[in-house]
């Protein structure tokens, strides 16, 4: 018995320990199988998470049309390509006063686009507000401004940040007023080289049924971005670079004249009737129609008149002062905060912030491919084939001695561009004085600078 119960422990023990092996031999094999389904489960959800795309939402201008190929022919061609991993959501803001209302709603609330394109003095306020991202450190990451021939273009504010990239097209921009020339040879009409002789231009022009000059009446959009700046430096341009300095005020003799020949110009019939309502597409309709001869315009428009009205071609602004020379000065567009920024508040500021150096690089692209413009921007694009109109329009640029930057996108601080786009669409009107819009303006001119 005690023989046999001992056979009938081992036995037991026996059937125990293979029990007990074929139970450790499930356990392993089990954690085996755990853990490759594990892997798979984290291989796919990495596999997920790459395939998933990032949404931005852009805030677009929508008004003109440069600004429209940009964004239909360039970025929205090319984002696919450049930046696979992300989704853009595009936010159509118009232009001009709307586009700037829609942009202070968003900054108001805090609650930005994660990109938008913004003028200086739009862009002033978003940054004083906290809400523009540093582009600066993803700029020098990812060696963008060393794709740049104008340093300047790229450099941080005094603050050390910056918060906009641009492809430095600006830069080259100037006022122009085009005209077309059949019009001027059928009516046997000379290209004016001053001012009187401009009023003489429009009168003849105005008395065969022909708008003389068209221009962007709305919110005062050409006073405001250049015609006021113009007609002082017409007289004196160092008056213009000394209220870019702010070493002097609106109180000065050569800016009251100034208003005065704007004031002048409405009152013969210059511009059409109702331009106070006037949009940019309008206007720049108007003239490409034949309806009117004469286009106030900046020259990043020389592509896209040169191909809806062949005839085009432009005066250098007529002189209002003898001995004034107005080949040797030349007013140019450009500002740090014009261009790209990108919210302080996004929820992927490297995505971002690529996204508006793409952008800008988009930009540089379409002015240098279809506009055959030069950019501070490298693109490695070389410029040939320049249209003679186009190289008119550079060589005139690079051969003026003085070069002034536009009062309107370089100096004015936003209560300043307010309130001065309120005048000048009183001024356009004919019925407001050049006193009164001094006496306005004054006070809010010494702020600027504060």
């Amino acid at each position: 018995m005690i023989k046999l119960s001992k056979l009938t422990a081992i036995a037991l023990a026996l059937t125990m320990v293979v029990s007990l092996t074929a139970c450790g031999g499930k356990t392993e094999n089990t954690d085996k199988q755990s853990s490759n389904d594990t892997k798979a489960s984290d291989t796919t959800e990495e596999k997920k998470q790459s395939d998933e795309k990032v949404k931005i939402k852009f805030l677009s201008l929508s008004s003109d049309e440069n600004r429209n190929k940009i964004r239909e022919d360039y970025i929205k061609v090319n984002v696919e390509k450049e930046l696979p991993n992300v989704e853009v959501e595009y936010d159509l803001g118009g232009g001009g006063q709307d586009y700037a209302n829609k942009l202070k709603t968003y900054n108001a609330s805090g609650d930005m686009p994660d990109v938008w394109f913004s003028e200086q003095n739009l862009s002033l306020v978003v940054v004083e507000a906290g809400n523009a991202l540093d582009l600066y450190p993803y700029v020098k990451e990812t060696g963008f401004d060393k794709k740049f021939k104008m340093q300047e273009v790229i450099q941080p504010d005094k603050d050390g940040k910056l918060y906009c990239v641009q492809p430095g097209a600006d830069q080259y921009f100037t006022p122009r007023l085009w005209y077309h020339k059949d019009i001027f040879a059928q009516h046997n009409i000379k290209v004016p080289q001053t001012f009187d002789e401009l009023i003489e231009v429009c009168k003849t022009l105005k008395s065969k049924g022909i708008v003389p000059i068209s221009i962007v009446g709305k919110d005062g959009w050409t006073p405001n971005l250049h015609m006021l700046q113009t007609m002082i430096m017409a007289e004196d341009p160092q008056v213009a670079v000394d209220l870019v300095n702010n070493k002097t005020d609106f109180s000065n003799p050569v800016v009251k004249n100034a208003l005065a020949r704007i004031q002048q110009l409405v009152q013969i019939g210059a511009f059409a009737d109702g331009v106070t309502n006037i949009d940019y597409g309008p206007a720049v309709e108007m003239y490409t129609s034949g309806k009117a001869a004469m286009l106030a315009m900046f020259s990043w428009e020389t592509t896209n008149l040169e191909a809806a009205a062949p005839d085009t071609d432009f005066i250098v602004w007529p002189s209002a002062k003898e001995g004034n020379d107005a080949n040797a000065s030349i007013q140019f567009w450009g500002a740090p905060l014009s261009g790209y920024l990108a919210s302080a508040k996004t929820k992927n500021p490297e995505v971002a912030a690529k996204f508006a150096m793409f952008c800008a690089t988009q930009d540089a692209l379409f002015y240098n491919i279809e506009q055959k413009a030069p950019t501070a921007l490298d693109t490695g694009v070389e410029i040939s084939d320049m249209s003679p109109l186009l190289k008119k329009n550079l060589d005139q640029f690079s051969a003026a001695q003085l070069k002034i930057p536009s009062l309107w996108s370089a100096v004015f601080n936003t209560k300043m561009s307010a309130e001065i786009a309120t005048l000048n669409s009183k001024l356009l009107t004919g019925q407001y004085s050049p006193d009164d819009y001094i006496n306005a303006i004054n006070p809010v001119w010494a702020e600027n600078f504060k």
